[in-house]
């Protein structure tokens, strides 16, 4: 008996908040529903009480557990189908959700990346003491030596004009081949007595 009552309970608890969110029209619906499958039960528990007054008592429950069975199954489709148009306003509430999140950051502005000129981040503290002191010997010969940091300038210009080159040339590679309508053609599949061979010969 305790069971049916935390049952019926956490019944009750679902169906308020199911009925928080739905129109009042379902929410009537469903307090409709309710009302008819405590009827079906009252009535299958009088038929049942009636039943074992007679003498074939186990064909007249049968019966009665038919009729039941068929009232409940009524109900519950009546129930799936508000349940079903429940998911569908709360997708539709979700999507239109979502929809206005990202309305509002395509209308927020594009945060401006920091000047070049900005002064470098300071190092990290766990950089270790000969990490540092490396560091300072390179930015002092760089200071002290101007034809090397020219040398140095003037290798990444080269580097940096021979990467656009090959860039350029890869592209170029790439139309003319998309032009010519030209696809390469995959490798052959090895057969069986190919893949024997190789097999073998790595066993051994």
């Amino acid at each position: 008996m305790k069971r049916g009552g935390a049952l019926l309970t956490l019944l009750l608890l679902a169906l308020g908040t199911a009925q928080a969110d739905e129109p009042a029209s379902a929410v009537a619906e469903r307090k409709q529903i309710q009302r008819d499958r405590a009827a079906v039960e009252a009535r299958y528990k009088q038929t049942e009480a009636e039943c074992k007054t007679r003498f074939a008592v186990s064909g007249c429950v049968a019966e009665a557990q038919a009729q039941r069975r068929t009232a409940l199954t009524a109900l519950r489709e009546r129930e799936l189908v508000l349940d079903e148009a429940k998911r569908k306003a709360d997708a539709e509430e979700s999507a239109s959700r979502l929809r206005a999140k990202q309305a509002e950051a395509a209308a927020r502005p594009v945060p401006v990346p920091r000047a070049a000129s900005a002064p470098p981040s300071p190092p990290a503290p766990a950089a270790s003491a000969s990490a540092r002191t490396e560091r300072s010997r390179q930015v002092s010969k760089t200071a002290d030596d101007p034809s090397e940091a020219a040398a140095r300038a003037a290798a990444q210009r080269r580097r940096a004009s021979e990467a656009a080159a090959h860039r350029q040339e890869v592209e170029k590679r790439n139309a003319e081949r998309a032009a010519s309508g030209k696809k390469s053609t995959p490798l052959p599949v090895p057969s069986a007595a190919s893949v024997a061979e190789t097999a073998s010969a790595v066993a051994r």
